[in-house]
């Protein structure tokens, strides 16, 4: 349990000192209530130390009232953090309904307040709780939307943490985009990392980039590509020396050899580093169940299946042990609370009896008041009547006034909403690329780091990429801004059909994956020749096709174009994973993402849509189409 908590622990630790001027912030507004920032902190010690003690009853005790103090002096931080310190004990105790039971509650807490710090921290939480449970599509949910919805210029600690988690989560290679998307954004965040000489900053960025290389470890080794991460074991084993956590580390380290030796082929040295993590797991039971584990896929890679059955029995026997030892935790867990009830019922009984014995007189009273409140009452409504009449009348006015303002109030908010909500997903969007350009630049420019020539090229595409991205969200929105302040189209030109679906295929050809076959169908005669407007509707064939080399990995796309009367019929279809029909209307929506993690600007469709209307067609999605995508774009010929 210990080895498995310290991480977050020192993250956290590290985040209170490397956001110094938060902290003095939190201070001056303390001590502008009549408290001191030491006091608050001293108070949140105490139950930190708790919780990195494993002082479960302590902790249980001492947070709700540091909880209430930390409301009432608004340090909403530390107020989370501890929150997540009660929710994650549970965890660490199995007693993981009730974990679950205070993260939703910080989770309402947060949404009440607004507060995008505590709604991440409670859907870690929620994921931990999952990952236990060995719930892992549940817990890969809480950590993606943790990730999403974390403050952009929040605290690192947490995020770290929670990226670590999430790639814990994931299975190779069957969630590789996902991954390398993690790992991504991971590298953007190190590098952007304040520099800082204070021993206990030093050692927690070394935690961070250690947690981050040994991700990245495991990802290479899912993906076979062996020799890149036999590059990865120095960096690991530096930042675990840097980290000042060597001990914990250093058994991780031979798991990680033992890997590494595995996938190379040389079972011998994968045996032997297999024995020393085993031997270090000491009395850590989770630990001996892993490299048990690790140890039996060796002894069975050399074909001593005699030694792989013995290790695979002692992992189950293992297994069973930590599953009763869980249940028994949760059984005594369930004893106290019986208890607790039998003493709350028998309090409810002694109450019962008391009520009984004192409701006589209070009906007594009651009837006594009842009749002198109907005398009064009486007198009093005859006088009532006729000034009421009055100023009902008055009311209905006054009624009639204030729907009518209500009505031009919502109008204007709903607008002011709109517009903000525009802006925000606007300057999001373009800071997106923005970071990673200026991320992978920074990281390219650093003189004391040595980059593979690979891994070098591979930050120059990814600037490429991002380059392309920035320009298409700009175009697109000058696009809609054009769309918006003027409804008039230039003059419609003569064109061939032929040629614009051509040229369509052909920007996007360069980006469609090597499995993915692109096919053009085309029914009308090769020199066809309509009145329209060729790049409106070379745009809309690109964005569509574009959507459908993002999505698509394996198959095809196809586009067809047929006449019918008077109409042209475009449709793009592809087989990748497909859109839900609840999100067909969703998807045109401005900067809408079915995948906030898939690189794309969430303006395409948006812009798709508005050209076709204004050339007097429909683009829509084909709900019934089941083998993965069809968009159709239907436009008038004059």
């Amino acid at each position: 349990m210990k080895q498995s908590r310290f991480l977050p622990i020192l993250l956290l630790f590290a985040v209170l000192i490397t956001t110094g001027v938060s902290c003095k912030r939190d201070g001056a507004s303390a001590r502008h209530s009549g408290v001191s920032y030491d006091s608050v902190y001293a108070r949140f010690s105490v139950a930190q130390r708790y919780y990195n003690n494993d002082q479960h009853d302590s902790l249980l005790m001492v947070a709700p009232e540091t909880l209430e103090f930390l409301r009432q002096q608004k340090n909403w931080q530390l107020y989370y953090i501890l929150w997540q310190y009660l929710a994650e004990d549970h965890v660490w105790f199995n007693e993981y309904a009730d974990a679950i039971e205070e993260a939703q509650a910080m989770q309402e807490d947060a949404i009440e307040r607004n507060d995008s710090f505590g709604l991440a921290l409670s859907y870690d939480v929620q994921g931990t709780a999952y990952v236990m449970q060995d719930v892992k599509d549940e817990a890969k949910r809480c950590y993606k939307t943790s990730i999403s919805i974390y403050p952009k210029g929040g605290r690192k600690g947490p995020l770290v943490s929670t990226y670590g988690s999430y790639a814990d989560c994931l299975s190779l290679p069957q969630d590789s985009a996902a991954y390398d998307s993690l790992l991504t954004n991971w590298v953007f965040l190190l590098s952007n990392l304040p520099a800082s000489t204070d021993i206990d900053d030093l050692q927690a960025y070394a935690s961070w980039h250690l947690s981050y290389y040994r991700a990245k470890f495991t990802y290479l080794i899912g993906m076979d590509s062996v020799a890149k991460a036999a590059q990865l074991i120095d960096s690991i084993e530096y930042y675990m020396k840097a980290s000042g956590n060597e001990l914990v580390e250093q058994n991780n380290l031979l798991s990680h050899r033992s890997e590494l030796a595995m996938a190379q082929g040389n079972y011998q040295a994968a045996l032997y580093y297999a024995n020393g993590y085993l031997n270090g797991a000491g009395s850590d039971l989770g630990t001996k169940k892993l490299a048990l584990n690790n140890r039996a896929k060796v002894y069975e890679k050399l074909g001593n299946f005699r030694e792989a059955l013995a290790d695979m029995r002692a992992y189950d026997l293992l297994k069973d042990s930590i599953i009763k030892t869980s249940n028994r935790e949760q059984l005594n867990q369930l004893n106290k609370r019986f208890s607790l009830n039998e003493l709350q019922s028998q309090n409810n009984l002694l109450k019962q009896r008391s009520r009984f014995t004192t409701g006589g007189v209070a009906m007594i009273l009651s009837v006594i008041a009842l009749l002198v409140f109907l005398v009064l009452n009486s007198r009093w409504n005859r006088r009532l009547q006729i000034k009421n009449t009055q100023l009902q009348r008055e009311r209905n006015v006054v009624v009639a006034q204030n729907k009518q303002l209500a009505i031009e109030r919502d109008h204007a908010e709903a607008a002011s909403r709109a517009k903000t909500s525009f802006m925000q997903s606007m300057t999001h969007e373009i800071r997106t690329p923005l970071n990673a350009i200026s991320g992978f630049t920074q990281v390219l420019t650093m003189k004391d780091i040595e980059l593979p020539d690979a891994e070098r090229m591979d930050f120059c595409e990814r600037i490429q990429e991002n380059t392309r991205l920035l320009t298409t969200i700009l175009d697109d929105l000058l696009l809609i801004s054009d769309f918006e302040s003027s409804s008039e189209l230039p003059p419609a030109e003569p064109c061939v059909v032929s040629a614009i679906v051509d040229q369509a295929a052909d920007t996007i050809r360069s980006i469609v994956a090597k499995t993915v076959t692109l096919d053009c169908q085309c029914t009308l005669p090769a020199d066809q020749t309509i009145e329209s407007h060729p790049r409106l509707i070379h745009i809309v064939l690109s964005k569509l096709l574009d959507n459908a080399a993002k999505f698509t990995t394996v198959g095809s796309i196809t586009l067809k174009v047929s006449q019918e009367d008077a109409k042209l019929h475009f449709s793009v279809e592809d087989t990748g994973p497909g859109i839900p029909p609840d999100k067909k209307e969703y998807i045109f929506e401005r900067f809408a993402k079915l995948d906030s993690f898939a690189q794309g600007t969430g303006l395409g469709l948006t812009v798709g849509r508005m050209i076709a209307e204004r050339l007097g067609g429909t683009l829509t999605l084909d709900t019934d189409y089941t083998n993965g995508s069809k968009f159709d774009l239907i436009l008038p010929i004059k």
